[in-house]
């Protein structure tokens, strides 16, 4: 599976990325030759990288992290071109080009403008370019950002239909607990039954191992893994990571996938903001749960916000379980009245991404 992986997207972490003077150009020129290695024998690469924020407060001569959206938002701006600059010296090296890449959740929310950031995807490797692909924080707020780049690079390997989405991390794997506090804690080699790991892990503290460290890595894994791409969390220090990978060794954690969803479905479930709530009572749920119908206005027992025609919403049983998410034919001022609320081909189910496999 990995050895026949074309094209593969790299991400890579502010850690990593790190250096005593600001951005580390040893990391940066090292990834660039296993990277090169890849594209001679002919595989297509997308780096998805962070460090933008960081090059920032280098270059500003600050001492800490920003405090605010705002900074975060100036510290990016500032530091983007650094970043670039660090990549295109590296990559210049072998007389290949790199493009500057800057997304936002409104960037894929959209069929039209999902398909557009993938058509240009698609022209940036026809001409032989390694796109770098960012958040574009300058500009992102709440509303629109994706909030981290491990579920940037789950995205990414959606909208290219990645064969591999390779996450490169200061850790060699996923453990079983966290190994930086236990010097017992275990690799776990691969993952295929997605309850199983949770049972055996707990990522919910805030800790390097919990949320925003390795928490949002298996987040994005089985993201991408739901859609059918195999996902690899190694250590991106570890010598020739990715050479090693693509010959088929055991590096880091597999996660072995199962294709659930479609980038419809992948779009639905992980890109669209929820504008509201519909709860349906049991004659609906089994409807949708039991026999895959639409849900029609005369299931409807209640609804929470305020949304229009073309929005997502979740959509909840009567005791308020999450069933899945969809969108809507009407707006909320209209879902009584119209007969139609949610098509079936507009609707997620969850049970069918999640449950005892990935």
């Amino acid at each position: 599976m990995l050895k026949k992986a074309k094209r593969i997207v790299v991400k890579v972490g502010s850690q990593l990325l790190a250096g005593e003077e600001g951005l580390n150009s040893e990391f940066i020129e090292e990834l660039s030759r296993q990277v090169e290695e890849l594209r001679r024998n002919g595989r297509e690469v997308i780096l998805v990288s962070s460090g933008a924020v960081l090059a920032g407060i280098k270059a500003l001569g600050l001492n800490r992290k920003p405090f605010s959206l705002s900074e975060k938002q100036a510290l990016s701006a500032v530091g983007q071109p650094y970043l670039m600059a660090e990549y295109r010296k590296a990559f210049k090296r072998f007389g290949t080009e790199v493009a500057q890449v800057l997304l936002t959740a409104e960037d894929l929310r959209p069929k039209e403008r999902f398909f557009n950031a993938k058509n240009t995807f698609e022209a940036l490797l026809k001409f032989g370019v390694i796109p770098v692909v960012n958040e574009n924080d300058t500009v992102s707020v709440e509303e629109i950002k994706i909030g981290d780049n491990d579920n940037l690079s789950a995205h990414v390997s959606v909208l290219v239909n990645a064969d591999l989405l390779i996450i490169l991390t200061t850790a060699n794997g996923i453990y079983d607990k966290d190994p930086t506090s236990n010097p017992d804690a275990e690799l776990i080699p691969f993952v295929e039954n997605e309850d199983e790991l949770f049972k055996r892990c707990d990522f919910s503290c805030k800790t390097a191992f919990g949320t925003g460290g390795m928490g949002t890595k298996v987040e994005a894994a089985l993201k991408a893994a739901r859609k059918g791409i195999p996902v690899i969390i190694a250590g991106g220090k570890e010598r020739e990571v990715l050479k090693r990978i693509i010959n088929g060794e055991r590096v880091g954690t597999l996660f072995i996938p199962k294709k659930r969803l479609k980038a419809k479905g992948y779009r639905i479930l992980y890109l669209m903001q929820p504008k509201g709530r519909v709860f349906i009572d049991r004659g609906a749920e089994e409807a949708i749960v039991k026999m895959g119908k639409s849900l029609l206005s005369k299931g409807v027992k209640k609804v929470e916000g305020k949304f229009e025609k073309g929005d997502a919403v979740e959509v909840l049983s009567e005791s308020g379980e999450l069933i899945g998410k969809g969108i809507v034919k009407c707006s909320s001022e209209e879902m009584e009245r119209s007969k139609l609320c949610i098509h079936r081909d507009d609707f997620v189910l969850l049970k069918e991404v999640e449950g005892e496999s990935v």
